[in-house]
């Protein structure tokens, strides 16, 4: 099961329906923010998380900040917009004003050829819908969970940040799932793919581990 931690964005049964076209027999639960209770067992690290997009400041969603610092490095972590935020304060990036704090636009990503989840896609053009976005500081890889860029936009702004080492998190400030985004669905299913190996070997070191809820 992969849990989807929704923020109660316009878009985030979009991201849903999404993420289930390529999810095959892997369920998908949608886990609300404001459930204190399942937000903290998720805490455990039994499940592969995705965090939503979301209106305002990572800053201010305490729960999803405190999941993501207790399951980064343990379980497979997938960012969209606000979730990418999350993930870049988790590996000590700042919150800054975007270049072009436009939304609704189509703007041209850029990925790294490194990059483990971009690096066989060319450029391509994708949907933003963010007036924030992240910026490293000067020690950022002092941080207890260091990331790295791995995509831009023609502004200059992070459009894709991974973990550099350990289980692998991945978080982008676009929206993959919009209409106006180019289809990068392959994006999308390399990460199910990876979430679901996870699992599998999880599964085989502790052959009677429960659901952490009911689905």
């Amino acid at each position: 099961m992969i849990c989807f931690v929704d923020h109660f964005d316009s878009f985030s049964f979009n991201v849903l329906a999404w993420l289930m076209a390529g999810a095959g027999s892997t369920a998908v639960q949608r886990i609300p923010v404001d459930d204190v209770a399942a937000m903290r067992k998720l805490r455990s690290g039994e499940f592969p998380v995705v965090f939503s997009p979301g209106p305002g400041s990572p800053m201010d969603a305490t729960e999803s900040l405190d999941l993501c610092r207790a399951i980064v490095g343990r379980a497979p972590v997938l960012g969209i917009c606000l979730g990418h935020q999350i993930l870049g304060v988790v590996g000590g990036w700042e919150v800054v004003r975007a270049a072009q704090p436009f939304h609704g636009t189509r703007r041209s990503i850029i990925p790294d050829a490194s990059s483990f989840f971009f690096g066989d896609l060319p450029d391509f053009k994708a949907a933003t819908y963010n007036s924030l976005a992240l910026r490293a500081r000067p020690n950022v890889g002092k941080a207890s969970f260091p990331v790295r860029v791995t995509a831009t936009c023609e502004f200059g702004d992070v459009q894709a940040i991974e973990s550099i080492a350990g289980i692998k998190a991945v978080g982008v400030q676009f929206h993959p799932e919009s209409f106006l985004s180019d289809d990068i669905s392959g994006f999308r299913d390399k990460w199910l793919a990876y979430a679901t190996a996870w699992m599998k070997t999880r599964d085989q070191s502790s052959a009677t581990a429960p659901l952490l809820m009911p689905s």
